[in-house]
């Protein structure tokens, strides 16, 4: 068995501030995306992303921890391997794919539905409570879905920004699953354990899609798609999910999730200055009421 290491202790004010820094960071990059997108292709950026994520962090775990640190019990390969598809392969894929149908400030305010998806599955699986004010706040959560994907006309026609948005949602739902089998394994691993097969793993899984689809050769990737990838794997991916995993570690799932709230405002923000991006009224009525159910969903 893996040593766990005494990791119990609340994190308090350091973690609160790392929680809402990396949720600042993952609104950050939908914008790194669409920047990205504008050079190569979807698969391109979720794959050369944790193909250099994966093996740097390994080589600082190593470097900081030792070889021990890698030592898993195999009893939990398919835990890691779910952690690993659900966090990274499918979630990347299908979610930068869509940013080519869909708005980074839509995609950043649809990946907030992963809350509700979470408050399900925890209590299913974890045996959270479902309160009223739970129910309540899905309820309004999904009208406001429903107005973000439909642009306010509540219509079922499907369209490109409509197809785009679904499959955030389907990213919402790979995130939750993430989460409640990160929960469930928290207390057995360092997190930089756990993150590391999920970089591994998540970077073999992506390797079919990258080579089984068109992509730049490395050295002629432009610059500016450089900076953002980079930007990608340092902040998005080894920073955030570490202080993700540690906060999964420390913290109920429903409150870890709560932070995701700040995912939208970071990226609403960088997207008009940088992107020049606009809100309309349906999409910004939608996203309010997006925020505002799963503030509901979230009260005890």
């Amino acid at each position: 068995m893996p040593d766990q290491g005494d990791h119990s202790k609340n994190g308090g004010l350091p973690l609160v501030i790392g929680m809402l820094a990396i949720n600042v960071f993952w609104g950050a990059s939908f914008v790194a995306n669409t920047i990205a997108l504008k050079y190569i292709g979807p698969i391109e950026i979720a794959s050369i992303r944790f193909f250099i994520a994966a093996p740097l962090l390994l080589i600082v775990t190593y470097l900081w921890k030792g070889k021990e640190t890698f030592k898993f019990d195999k009893r939990d390969i398919v835990t890691f391997i779910i952690l690993a598809l659900t966090g990274v392969t499918f979630q990347y894929a299908i979610q930068v794919s869509a940013q080519d149908f869909t708005s980074a400030t839509s995609a950043s305010l649809l990946i907030n539905s992963s809350v509700f998806f979470i408050m399900i599955l925890g209590a299913v699986f974890l045996k959270e409570k479902m309160t009223w004010l739970r129910v309540m706040g899905a309820i309004i959560g999904f009208i406001g879905v429903a107005l973000l994907v439909t642009k306010g006309s509540l219509s079922l026609e499907m369209n490109d920004n409509a197809i785009g948005d679904l499959m955030i949602i389907v990213c919402a739902f790979l995130w939750s699953i993430y989460t409640i089998y990160g929960k469930s394994i928290s207390k057995k691993y360092h997190p930089i354990v756990i993150l590391n097969y999920v970089f591994i793993l998540g970077a073999i899984g992506l390797m079919p899609f990258y080579f089984l689809t068109p992509h730049m050769p490395m050295q002629d990737i432009p610059l500016t798609a450089i900076a953002a990838i980079l930007f990608l794997v340092v902040f998005c991916s080894i920073i955030a999910y570490l202080v993700y995993n540690i906060a999964l570690e420390k913290m109920d799932t429903s409150k870890v999730a709560l932070y995701i709230y700040f995912v939208p405002l970071s990226t609403i923000i960088l997207a008009a200055l940088i992107l020049h991006e606009t809100l309309t009224m349906a999409s910004a009525a939608g996203g309010i009421m997006v925020l505002v159910g799963m503030y509901l969903a979230e009260r005890h």
